[in-house]
């Protein structure tokens, strides 16, 4: 058949409607939905990664998390839900069935920590609770050497705080990274949470905590501190309980701080930080302002008035803050103030002038 065969009949020829508008409608919508359902899927699968692996890492040890006898596992997660360790529960119930989680045990366990990622909190779980028989000591982030004392004869109270002290102070402890020089174990001492057996000595519950201690820093390459910063090993601690103390929630803060304090201290600029006046009249937190002649007090923490670092640690530092002071942030800042406080958040800034508009707000917010 030829082309003019084919078409020699007109009457052959439909002529289709054209497509009205409400089908046009119909077939936007259709896309626009499924545009808002691939968003939305996106969305949850953001989430969904973001509860099984939080981006700002582990926060600090939890204390002690009871198991009750018969809880399911649904239980177990809502628990741990409540308590921080994890964010989500039904997301926890469902990685439990594709990752080797094993039935939960009744019991206490120690080792749980703020903000952990669904493999942290199931590594916890797989490993059971603790003996009923062990005795569990927690440090946290940001304690005094007084307070670690106190919680350790809180769990032991056969050992006194003052025994711990002596103890301390008598030679019978030893690490490598307190100076032979120095007079304090302020500092020295890891923020985590131990076990022992209850035939424990205040020389051997000290002496495992100082070799914990001993063993972080050597994990973050304290032993080439002088090397890697142009501090000693002793002086990086002391700078990380100084982070530690004034550090916000952010988790870029830690090392930001670290880079300011090492710009002053290049400079030769005083710190100005105010922990560690805080530190040297005895005051644990800042719920009150700091008055004009607490302020103007000489002495070896006044960093206001005195360049340099502060003569010993001011608190217990956490990993996080060990590893900023050994690894700090490139930056050219010489200052920072607070902005929020639910959670601490703060402005870093070279400027003097901009340090001194954020610094009159924050006054002018109540915040300092």
């Amino acid at each position: 058949m030829t082309d003019d065969e084919y078409y020699e009949d007109d009457d052959d020829w439909i002529t289709l409607p054209p497509v009205s508008s409400s089908a046009r409608k119909l077939v936007v919508t259709f896309v626009a939905l499924l545009a808002l359902f691939g968003i939305l899927g996106a969305t949850v699968l953001v989430w969904t990664a973001r509860q099984i692996n939080p981006a700002d890492g582990q926060g600090q040890n939890v204390g002690e998390v009871v198991v009750p006898s018969g809880a399911t596992f649904d239980d177990v997660a809502a628990l741990l839900e409540k308590r921080g360790i994890i964010g989500s529960a039904s997301v926890f119930g469902l990685y439990s069935r594709f990752q080797n989680v094993g039935p939960v045990k009744a019991g206490k366990y120690v080792d749980f920590k703020k903000n952990s990622s669904m493999a942290q909190a199931a590594d916890v779980l797989n490993a059971g609770p603790v003996a009923p028989e062990s005795i569990v000591v927690t440090i946290i982030p940001g304690m005094w050497l007084a307070d670690a004392l106190a919680a350790i004869n809180k769990a032991f109270p056969a050992f006194s705080v003052e025994t711990l002290r002596q103890t301390l102070d008598s030679g019978q402890v030893h690490s490598k990274y307190r100076p032979a020089t120095a007079t304090s174990w302020e500092g020295l001492l890891p923020a985590d949470t131990y076990r022992f057996e209850d035939d424990a000595t205040p020389q051997s519950v000290l002496q495992t905590l100082v070799d914990a201690f001993d063993e972080s820093l050597d994990e973050l390459g304290y032993d080439k501190a002088d090397t890697v910063t142009g501090r000693s090993a002793y002086e990086l601690v002391t700078i990380a309980s100084m982070i530690e103390r004034e550090t916000g929630t952010p988790a870029d803060e830690r090392p930001k701080i670290a880079r300011v304090i090492f710009n002053r201290l290049e400079q030769n600029i005083a710190l100005g930080i105010d922990a560690t006046l805080l530190y040297g009249l005895g005051r644990k937190g800042a719920s009150q302002p700091l008055t004009k002649s607490e302020l103007e007090t000489d002495g070896p923490y006044n960093s206001r008035t005195r360049k340099g670092l502060p003569p010993t640690p001011i608190a217990i530092p956490s990993q996080k803050s060990l590893a900023a002071a050994i690894s700090p942030a490139e930056g050219d800042w010489l200052y920072y103030v607070l902005v929020k406080n639910d959670p601490p958040e703060h402005l870093f800034t070279a400027s003097y002038k901009e340090f001194q508009d954020a610094k009159a707000a924050c006054r002018s917010d109540g915040l300092c």
